[in-house]
């Protein structure tokens, strides 16, 4: 039976959440996670990379996607990697996920869905497309990970720090 019982945002992105860990293996199943009124993100240790489903009702989409926050130089070798691995991945998840450069110091792996009502189903259906997406993407991520030299010490979101000079 389908459920079109509203849900909001709150309500949606835990649902998701809840869905996402339940559809993976153990070891996938252990993500951290931020939610703010528009999106949640899920990571792994490393919050400027990091799983991102967004409700945009402003542009009409949900995505559902990778994103890579960590600075110009990993963006640049994260977008790279993945870049000689899009042939398998669209392989995997299907021939509508992008790769795409968003500035100098953010690019993102992703998947849009036509926004609709924040419903329990599709909770469950973006929950399941996630879940997919971190069980193909992660051990491609783990493996770019140990090739990529990435900021320490810096959360997404956050100001950088900054470091008094010496005299």
């Amino acid at each position: 039976m389908a459920s079109t019982t509203r849900l909001t945002r709150r309500e949606f992105f835990h649902d998701v959440v809840a869905h996402t860990r339940a559809a993976l293996p153990a070891e996938l199943a252990t993500f951290q996670t931020y939610a703010t009124m528009n999106l949640v993100k899920l990571h792994y240790g490393q919050p400027r990379l990091h799983y991102e489903v967004w409700a945009n009702a402003r542009d009409n989409h949900i995505e559902v996607g990778l994103h890579f926050e960590d600075g110009p130089e990993s963006t640049e070798a994260l977008i790279a990697f993945f870049d000689r691995h899009i042939v398998e991945i669209k392989h995997e998840l299907g021939p509508d996920v992008e790769l795409e450069r968003w500035t100098q110091s953010w690019g993102h792996l992703f998947t849009l869905l036509p926004y609709q009502p924040l419903t329990e189903d599709l909770a469950r259906d973006v929950g399941a497309r996630l879940a997919r997406m971190i069980a193909v993407l992660q051990p491609l991520l783990d493996e770019a990970s140990a090739q990529v030299r990435l900021s320490r010490g810096q959360e997404a979101g956050s100001r950088p720090r900054r470091y008094r000079r010496r005299r």
